[in-house]
């Protein structure tokens, strides 16, 4: 594999074997951050954000794989796509001014650094930047094993570092491109995959393994079975070797004529024996793999892992068991090339043990490049840990300006950190004795630090026999199995296919062959089978398999018991016809968000979007009203509904957010704010209403009365969106009027029984083939049109979307109002809001030269009549296609409007994740996704109910004001036969001269619709 690679497709490439072992994993266990990269370093002074921000660009243009998403093809194989470079947000936290600032600044680097990443959608990047600390700023970079490695951390930072240099002195990055593509590499490795001198080469390689006993358990060892998906949580120790060991170690290899890799590998495999009495053992090392020279410079994941012999003859001396070690490490280097992944489902395979590690113990010598600060001063960047473990045990050997040091990351739940320090500790004074005298045999060496005695060593395993594989042409073994069900024959065939792709292992078992016990590993399956396994099976019976639940028995019976399951969830109604309501776990078990709640929840995690997600009501209610029995009403029904009790997490290893209704709503509060002043209310109704909720550890419900005068009484409710939606705020109100009559007649109130919202019926999806098929056809509808509109700001978009916003009214005549409904009756089935989105999107062509637009607009999504009287976030946000390319009528294009929410309400089911992502996979922070306008109709808001008939009841306007969109319009039917147009402008873009324009425009539009609606609308000139 010294050939240059040849030019992978300049949009997907296949990924290379060492991406792949780790999408797997993904897969496997989702979000687990196990392979993430946090890298921490230091500034020697204060950084600018925009710069930073604008080299990461530079960076990201110049590596692909820091701007390359993962996704599965049609046959369930993971493909890469290179997005287009654009900025690479920077979060700011500025510490200025506290105590502990260095140490809040780690600890929170520690946090973000094991958030998960979507392999799917990205980025997988991610940068914060913490200011105001004592001798400079801290920074740090996550970005997930799967594109980048050790190697690449120096490419990585002096790229950085130069094209920082470049922003501050507002000159454009000079990165050069890279000689050579990772795609390019991923494919050369792929091209070579069934290559014959690959495929003797994995043989050899596995009847050379063969011959040593699987396992390499230490002294200490519990006794425990790994998680199926892999997953493992894990800790570190470290220590450093003094400087004038570090000396004698280079002083030995000179000697010896090999590299201190070598004397460093000799020095672990002493140790490993003297911990498992073992002198034949493999240890799992990491080689750069970076085979072409046009790969120096890359940033990507090109590491592989080779397991090496070790065979520690304690008679020999240290120096012999460095010479014994350079020659093996040169054999089994020469096979880097052979994907370790294959390896070890081949040697599984060879043994029929399965999918079992072929090394449990790993080590690593980082001897790679130093970045160079240049002239930003930053400190060498340091890898903070993830609380988790790649391998049992894995020895981290480290160069750097302060020494050799050892650091042992370890699975906690294997071994003890006793056991970890005694390992970190031993490695150093054995090289500290090895060193000193290489010629000393090596059981003359002294007794190392917490070194167990013979007896506590575990048991020598016994070799197991290999399973040779069947010759061409031979009878099946008997089995004595029993006759395989109808689902078990089926999932026999489905092994027997993608078995057949495993190459380099004889002739793959036939289905006649396998029995239910059949375990796909230990016949030689590996992860890229197994997916595209289960891609075939929901291909063929539209039956979804994980790759999570199917490692814990990944047998054909196994297989069947999922498929079965499978069928069973898709084919359980209830009596009614419905899909079946699911029982309620109690409060302090998870429930799974649904997925808006789930995109809900992610926004949140943005500081300048936590405001436009809560939803603020300001009721002012006139005359006599008993505060006290308004607080008990409020808090009463604040309390009742478990959704206001949610709190909401993230499950790693699912990878979903989920809640608990363990929260409970602040007690409301009565303030005395009849001698405040205007502006003093203002502020206090602005803090009320926006300040934002911390969804991991709050009730997403508040409240607060205030007494304005004797009969002034204002009411500040505010719920967070991804409990509740404005059908909910109207039920809640309503239900406080009822509760406070009831209480202050003294008596109980009579509420209905609230309803959880994990108790309704979600709207029946279908078969996830159905769900695809809908997803698809919607995609097919909306494809084409621009994810973005021509509007006409005043200022520019900033890098993260503003959500401050104003509100302007325009009220319609009666006269026009009814025009406008009667020419919708005319195109039967047009609804207010469709005539309101053709007026809409005339306004903005007559105003530029676009004539396709996407709008946003919401679904109620109460389909389950329980939902009715719900509290909870039901709605769904589609998108609506506008399309004036051609030359039509106002009745015409009417219809056509109609047809095309036709489409969006027959598809209300697909999630606008799923649009976005396959229509707006480019997108940034600096606006929503796929449109910014959002649109809504009302039918006669009545407004809040008085408290009693001595009262009044009125909603006050909200100032200031936040919104999800940059524009959004609300048409609302009054009770005097008008229309009223509402427009929320976001004031960060438009000034209120240009926002009143447009809203004039639309107007105009009404009044042109009224008067002829057989004129062409877009022909017309505008005024």
């Amino acid at each position: 594999m010294t050939t240059a690679p040849r030019p992978a497709s300049p949009d997907r490439a296949p990924l290379s074997f060492a991406q792949e072992r780790l999408w797997f994993t993904d897969a496997a266990a989702p979000g687990n951050p196990t392979y993430n990269v946090p890298l921490y370093f230091r500034a020697g002074g204060p950084l600018h954000p925009k710069a930073l921000s604008l080299a990461l660009e530079a960076v990201t243009a110049r590596h692909e794989p820091l701007r390359t998403v993962y996704r599965p093809a049609d046959d369930g194989r993971p493909v890469q796509i290179v997005l287009a470079a654009e900025p690479v947000p920077v979060e700011v936290v500025d510490l200025t001014g506290a105590p502990d600032a260095a140490a809040r600044a780690e600890r929170e680097a520690r946090e973000r650094g094991r958030a998960p990443f979507d392999l799917e959608h990205g980025p997988l990047l991610r940068c914060t930047l913490w200011q105001g600390l004592p001798g400079g700023d801290a920074v740090l970079l996550t970005i997930h094993h799967i594109a980048v490695d050790g190697w690449s951390l120096a490419p990585l930072f002096d790229d950085l570092s130069r094209a920082y240099e470049a922003a501050v002195d507002g000159d454009p990055a000079a990165l050069p491109p890279l000689p050579t593509r990772y795609a390019d590499f991923a494919a050369l490795e792929r091209g070579a995959e069934h290559d014959p001198a690959a495929l003797a080469a994995l043989d050899e390689r596995v009847t050379e393994l063969l011959g040593v006993a699987p396992g390499l358990h230490l002294a200490g060892r519990a006794d425990r079975p790994a998680a199926p998906d892999g997953t493992r949580p894990g800790a570190q120790v470290a220590v450093t070797v003094p400087p004038p060991v570090r000396t004698g170690i280079a002083a030995l290899a000179r000697s010896l004529r090999a590299t201190p890799y070598v004397v460093l590998t000799a020095a672990v495999q002493a140790l490993l024996h003297r911990w498992s009495g073992r002198s034949d053992f493999l240890l799992g090392t990491m080689t750069a793999n970076r085979v072409h020279a046009g790969l120096e410079e890359a940033i990507g994941f090109f590491v592989n892992t080779v397991p090496l012999r070790c065979r520690v003859d304690t008679a020999g001396t240290f120096g012999e068991l460095c010479t014994a070690v350079r020659a093996e490490a040169f054999r089994s280097l020469s096979h880097q090339a052979v994907p370790f992944d294959r390896l070890t489902a081949a040697v599984g395979a060879a043994r029929g043990t399965g999918r079992t590690p072929l090394v449990e113990v790993g080590f690593v010598y980082q001897n790679t490049p130093v970045p160079r600060a240049g002239r930003t001063g930053w400190t060498a960047p340091v890898v903070l840990g993830t609380d988790t473990a790649k391998f049992d045990l894995l020895l981290v050997l480290e160069d750097g300006p302060d020494g050799l040091s050892v650091t042992v990351e370890y699975d906690t739940e294997l071994y003890a950190p006793a056991t970890a320090r005694n390992l970190a500790d031993g490695l150093a004074a054995l090289l500290a004795e090895a060193v000193a005298d290489p010629a000393r045999p090596l059981d003359a060496l002294p007794a190392l630090p917490g070194e167990p005695a013979a007896d506590e060593l575990p048991p020598q395993p016994a070799l197991p026999a290999a399973v040779p594989p069947p010759a061409p042409g031979a009878a099946p073994p008997p089995t004595g199995a029993p006759r395989l069900t109808g689902t078990e024959a089926e999932a026999a065939r489905l092994f027997a296919d993608a078995l057949g792709g495993r190459g380099g292992l004889g002739p793959a078992p036939t289905a006649a062959e396998l029995t239910a016990g059949s375990d796909f590993f230990a016949l030689g399956g590996h992860s890229l089978l197994a997916v595209t396994m289960l891609a075939e099976a929901k291909r063929r019976h539209g039956l979804a398999v994980s790759p999570r639940a199917f490692l814990p028995d990944p047998t054909v019976g196994g297989l069947a018991r999922l498929l079965d399951e499978a069928k069973a969830t898709e084919a359980a109604p209830a009596a009614d016809g419905r899909a079946a309501t699911a029982p309620v776990p109690a409060d302090d078990e998870a429930h799974p968000a649904s997925p808006v709640q789930q995109r809900f929840w992610f926004l949140d995690r943005l500081p300048s979007l936590r405001a436009a997600y809560l939803i603020p009501t300001l009721v002012e209610y006139g005359g006599p009203v008993d505060r006290e029995v308004l607080r008990r009403a409020v808090d009463l029904v604040l309390t009742r509904h478990p959704a206001l009790s949610a709190v909401f997490f993230l499950d790693r290893r699912k990878r979903h957010v989920c809640y608990r209704t363990t929260g409970t709503p602040a007690p409301t509060a009565v303030t005395d704010a009849a001698d405040w002043n205007s502006d003093a209310l203002r502020e206090r109704l602005s803090r009320l209403c926006w300040e934002p909720v911390d969804l991991g550890r709050q009730a997403p419900a508040r409240a607060e009365i205030l007494a304005l005068g004797p009969d002034r009484t204002v009411l500040a409710l505010v719920v967070h969106h991804i409990v509740a939606d404005g059908w909910s705020r109207d039920l809640l109100l309503a239900e406080i009027g009822t509760a406070y009559r009831a209480l202050a007649d003294g008596a109980v109130p009579q509420l209905a029984e609230p309803v959880h919202p994990a108790r309704l019926a979600p709207a029946d999806p279908g078969t996830e083939a159905q769900e695809a098929e809908r997803a698809a056809a919607l995609l097919e509808h909306l494809r084409g049109a621009p994810n973005d509109i021509a509007l006409p700001h005043d200022w520019p978009r900033t890098e993260l979307q503003s959500t401050k916003a104003a509100l302007l009214t325009a009220t319609l005549p009666e006269a026009t109002a009814a025009r406008l409904r009667t020419v919708a009756a005319d195109v039967v089935g047009c609804t207010p809001f469709m005539t309101t989105a053709a007026l809409l999107a005339v306004a903005l062509a007559r105003r530029g030269t676009q004539r396709d637009f996407l709008f946003a607009f919401p679904w109620a999504g109460r389909e389950d009549p329980a939902a009715a009287e719900a509290i909870g976030m039901f709605v769904n946000t589609l998108i609506l296609r506008v399309d004036l390319r051609e030359d039509l009528t106002w009745r015409e294009l009417l219809g056509r409007v109609r047809e095309s929410c036709a489409v969006s309400y027959r598809h209300a089911g697909v999630a606008l994740d799923v649009l976005a992502g396959e229509l707006h996979s480019d997108r940034d922070l600096s606006r929503p996704a796929l449109t910014p306008v959002f649109l809504s109709a009302q039918s006669g808001a009545a407004g809040p109910e008085p408290l009693t008939a001595g009262t009044t009841a009125r909603l006050l306007p909200l100032d200031p004001l936040h919104i999800k969109y940059e524009l959004e319009l609300v048409a609302s039917e009054a009770a005097d036969e008008r229309l009223e147009l509402s427009l929320s402008y976001a004031v960060g873009l438009f000034a209120q001269d240009t926002a009143q324009a447009l809203l004039a425009d639309v107007v105009t539009a009404a009044e042109d619709l009224a008067a002829d609606p057989d004129s062409h609308p877009i022909t017309r000139s505008t005024s």
